[in-house]
């Protein structure tokens, strides 16, 4: 398999593009973040990565990602836990009519709990990949001259 054309994103230069994705997605309400997201996906980019200057290859044919491929990753996988965890919360809820409401909390804890193992999954071994980039067969590139 040959090499990518330009290295892997730093670690650091990643949880920088997160952290400008977060601070747009907050004063944009979302909103904003979500329509330049669909915009930039076909380009293998979130908005965050394209101002930092990364983007997203895929593993296979060390090309950058398309739509399909970036929505797959930043919406489809983290989306399909989400509804894994209310389908768990409803079982469990027909199984204990009597419970607490406040069990409400169940619903927030798995999710920061696999968003916190995905996030400092990047730390381990060299290849400073998330779990996302696992299941997606992807690598984040550093694509700044």
């Amino acid at each position: 398999m040959s090499e990518y054309q330009y290295p892997k994103a730093s670690i650091q230069h990643r949880l920088g593009g997160k952290a400008v994705d977060a601070a747009m997605y907050t004063v944009t309400f979302g909103f904003g973040w979500l329509i330049w997201s669909l915009v930039v996906w076909g380009q293998g980019q979130t908005p965050g990565k394209q101002i930092v200057k990364m983007r997203v290859y895929n593993k296979t044919t060390l090309q950058p990602v398309k739509w399909g491929q970036m929505a797959l990753r930043e919406f489809v996988l983290p989306f399909s836990l989400y509804v894994i965890t209310l389908i768990f919360l409803t079982f469990f809820r027909a199984a204990n009519p009597d419970a607490n409401p406040s069990y409400v909390f169940l619903i927030y804890l798995p999710l920061f709990v696999v968003w916190l193992v995905d996030a400092c999954y990047i730390f381990a071994g060299d290849n400073k990949n998330r779990l996302v980039d696992i299941i997606a067969k992807t690598d984040v590139l550093n694509v700044a001259p």
